[in-house]
């Protein structure tokens, strides 16, 4: 009997078979001797065609792990250069402010911007820093001396760019054609995030009367041909278990840990409790939306590639449940009816003919103006995991509210490094060990000695990771709120 197909992979529950299953081909068995190595082909199988555990494939199925050696890592975060400061007190008023190329005075927080540097107002009227800033009276302030750049001696600053708050910006730092001197530099220095790994386990128990079924593997070779692994189908089973329940930490994980590192939640032995932010509570960019638009799509999508200023391939994932993915292909459909757009081949939506028709095509993926893709992975945590099970459901259809959140999440590429990976601890990426009883699982070395008087045995699985968005602030989640009666707007 099948239970998990796929171009690549096949999964079949059998009997156990002593003259063509041994230990040499047993999977479990080799997930003792080489479980780091293991861990990512076994998420490997178990996400190839099965799309619940997607982090999980992304990262340890496809080798982009870390392992560090403590249960805290950190990283640095390239953050947008900031060019712009405020007013931090009032400037001249009235209709001639800089009229005839008269100095004048702006007061600003700090010393950021740089003599002799060009400034912008947000209407557009260029200044440039004459001299050295001074302190103000007020002892935190800095004052500026500047000119306006424009030689039209009817050429004014309007008012509005000098009250405070007005924002202005830096751009770049003319000087004079001959015996010019150097000028200083302002930089900023990287975020740092710094986060900590958590450990997560499972244990099944099995009776001392345990069923001969077994899950054997068909797996491709690179010569073409296929080679045949093996492990207790009750093992594969948990195994499968153990994969979604750490998918739901890598997704949903709240930290247990304040901004000093301190953990208050203890066990029953007294130790800390430490749990990571999953990938939602990573995300900082948050909103909501009652029915989505192509125009709210537009300018989600376009925001946050905007904000990729350095990545070398950029690339964003919607990842979403069936509800998100109906509002989706509805918003573009929608799209395209209120603008009178026609359907050039008719094939591509209409199948058969006569009184035999099926509509068809879906959009599950969109082009934004700048050229780059967004595509569309449904996800069955979504849609039917625990978060979606105890939310409230939508109005309309039913489904969980769960199944219309909608998560843009950056898998570009910066530094050669995707910002997606996942960090594990060294030495326990992947744990499993056994209490044998009567019964030592199979792919476990037969001992005379057991360590449970139990009639059966008991398995355990242990991993300590976590996940790390490097750029938290190139993705954003949005839940629908489906009792707020105001449509979707493009703002």
């Amino acid at each position: 009997m099948a239970v998990q197909t796929g171009s690549n992979i096949s999964v079949v529950k059998t009997f156990y078979n002593d003259s063509q299953m041994t230990d040499m081909n047993s999977l479990a068995n080799a997930m003792l001797s080489k479980p780091a190595e293991l861990s990512p082909i076994i998420t490997h199988l178990a996400g190839k065609d099965d799309k619940r555990f997607p982090l999980s494939f992304l990262t340890e199925g496809v080798g982009n792990v870390k392992s560090i050696d403590r249960l805290e890592y950190e990283y640095r975060v390239a953050t947008h250069k900031l060019r712009t400061r405020p007013l931090s007190a009032a400037g001249p008023t009235g209709a001639s402010i800089g009229i005839g190329g008269a100095t004048f005075l702006l007061t600003f927080p700090d010393k950021y911007f740089i003599f002799p540097y060009v400034l912008v107002s947000q209407s557009g009227t260029q200044v440039r820093i004459m001299k050295e800033p001074e302190m103000a009276a007020s002892g935190t302030d800095w004052e500026y001396t500047v000119q306006i750049v424009d030689p039209n001696a009817a050429a004014v600053v309007a008012a509005s760019d000098c009250l405070p708050g007005a924002i202005w910006g830096q751009l770049y730092a003319p000087v004079g054609t001959d015996f010019s001197r150097g000028n200083a530099s302002n930089w900023q220095a990287p975020g740092l995030v710094r986060n900590k790994l958590t450990t997560v386990r499972k244990s099944y128990h099995m009776s001392g009367h345990a069923k001969d079924y077994v899950a054997e593997f068909s797996l491709p070779t690179k010569g073409g041909s296929t080679t045949k692994l093996w492990m207790d189908y009750e093992e594969y089973l948990h195994m499968l278990d153990f994969k979604e329940e750490c998918e739901n930490y890598y997704w949903y994980g709240e930290k247990t840990y304040d901004a000093n590192g301190l953990t208050y939640m203890k066990d029953e032995n007294g130790q800390p409790v430490i749990i990571g932010p999953g990938l939602l509570q990573q995300i900082v960019n948050k909103d909501t939306y009652s029915t989505m638009t192509e125009c709210k799509l537009k300018n989600i999508i376009g925001d946050l590639f905007y904000g990729m200023t350095d990545a070398t391939q950029k690339q964003v994932t919607l990842y979403t449940g069936t509800g998100g993915a109906r509002e989706f292909d509805e918003a573009l459909k929608n799209h395209f009816s209120g603008n009178t757009w026609k359907v050039i081949d008719q094939s591509k939506f209409v199948t058969g003919s006569g009184r035999s028709l099926g509509l068809t095509g879906y959009f599950n993926s969109y082009e934004h103006v700048d050229g780059h893709m967004v595509n569309v992975v449904k996800l069955p945590l979504f849609d039917h995991g625990a978060v979606a099970q105890a939310r409230a459901k939508h109005p309309d259809t039913g489904y969980s509210l769960e199944s219309y959140r909608m998560v843009f999440v950056d898998q570009s590429n910066y530094d050669g490094q995707n910002n997606l990976q996942m960090i594990s601890k060294k030495g326990r990426e992947s744990m499993r060990w056994c209490v044998a009883g009567s019964v030592v699982p199979r792919g476990f070395d037969a001992t005379s000695s057991r360590a449970s008087d139990v009639d059966g045995a008991s398995v355990h699985m242990l991993k300590t990771a976590g996940i790390a968005l490097k750029r938290f602030d190139t993705s954003i989640d949005i839940t629908c709120v489906a009792t707020d009666a105001s449509a979707a707007t493009c703002a």
